[in-house]
């Protein structure tokens, strides 16, 4: 009878606990990441190298300290660009950072692009950007975020 007495107050005990953090989290929004420009990076090599220029908003009062960031971007539903970042800056609660990362193209994946490209000419290609930011914070150790649109040819 004592044992189940006690097995009942460490079950409330826990639950009591993730309910806590629970509630606490939610006050916490995602932070939000925003494509601001794609170019070809300047190289002497063949590799198609691009510099990615991306927003990180910050919609917290506390300050985010980025720990390393993943990402992908599809064009086209085709993954062309994938690589990853560290040592960023940090993002002030209520504000936002321009963060520049840099990674070589998929050749296959791009060959592929541009041949859907050459069969279907169009003058805008839809984009699919996935992030996953890693931070330093206990209340948020690490979140992804997917921003899609359009990105004009011309």
């Amino acid at each position: 009878m004592l044992l189940a007495a006690h097995r009942h107050f460490i079950t409330c005990l826990a639950l009591l606990c993730c309910s806590g953090c629970a509630t606490l989290d939610k006050k916490h929004e995602s932070p939000k990441v925003d494509v601001v420009g794609i170019t070809k990076a300047a190289s002497d090599t063949n590799a198609m190298q691009f510099t990615i220029q991306l927003r990180i908003v910050n919609p917290n009062a506390e300050t985010i300290d980025l720990h390393g960031l993943y990402y992908e971007l599809s064009l086209e539903g085709i993954e062309v660009v994938t690589g990853t970042a560290k040592d960023l800056p940090p993002v002030e609660g209520y504000s936002d950072t321009i963060v520049s990362v840099s990674s070589a193209a998929s050749l296959l994946n791009s060959a592929r692009l541009l041949q859907k490209l050459i069969n279907q000419p169009q003058e805008m290609i839809d984009y699919k950007l996935r992030a996953k930011l890693g931070t330093n914070s206990k209340w948020m150790p690490s979140t992804t975020v997917v921003k899609t649109g359009e990105i004009s040819l011309q």
